[in-house]
């Protein structure tokens, strides 16, 4: 499968109207595992570049009395959307298998980039959608929100051949919540204050 302009956009409208028989495509892309990974990584940082458009056309963040905050760092943009990635796919990977799934971590890891690009693809829309209609923006922001979670139940239950698109969505919930409960009490353990 060659990814020119014209495949990406036919794929990116199968992901939008069959997300599953997307996920079966996305995971044939003849990728070895490094490239895979690299394409996650591209991912990160195309999020942080465009993070940083999204940061020029708003308003700079100011403290409660008034002073400008520091601008956050693109670096910091991309170390974080990859460690949230990384930390998505090996979920999916993992807690997947532990459920009697069938997938494999080379396609999680490229699911979740392919995920990813939609996401680009819905913040670019906002961007836009930002400077003609503001507060069209936030429906929108929503909206993002919501594919991203249809998505993701569909992409996981197609790499591990699940049936129930629910008991997915219930599994994603009950995973998210138990990772933040986990790193919750990680961090009360080494000191961290909230």
């Amino acid at each position: 499968m060659d990814l020119t302009v014209g495949t990406l956009r036919l794929l990116v409208a199968l992901t939008l109207r069959d997300p599953r028989m997307a996920a079966r495509t996305v995971m044939r892309i003849p990728l070895s595992l490094q490239g895979r990974w690299l394409a996650l990584a591209l991912m990160a940082v195309l999020s942080a570049l465009l993070m940083q458009v999204m940061g020029s056309l708003l308003p700079a963040p100011t403290g409660p009395d008034g002073e400008a905050l520091p601008q956050v760092s693109p670096f910091f943009w991309a170390g974080m959307v990859a460690t949230g990635m990384v930390v998505t796919a090996l979920l999916a990977f993992a807690v997947g298998r532990w459920r009697g799934g069938k997938g494999e971590l080379p396609d999680a890891v490229i699911l979740v980039a392919w995920l990813q690009f939609i996401q680009l693809l819905v913040v670019a829309l906002q961007i836009a959608v930002m400077l003609v209609l503001p507060p069209v923006a936030a429906v929108l922001e929503v909206g993002g929100v919501l594919l991203f979670l249809w998505l993701l139940v569909n992409f996981v239950a197609e790499m591990h051949g699940f049936r129930s698109l629910g008991l997915v969505f219930l599994g994603v919930l009950l995973t998210f919540f138990g990772f933040v409960f986990l790193m919750s009490l990680v961090l009360m353990m080494l000191g961290v204050g909230f």
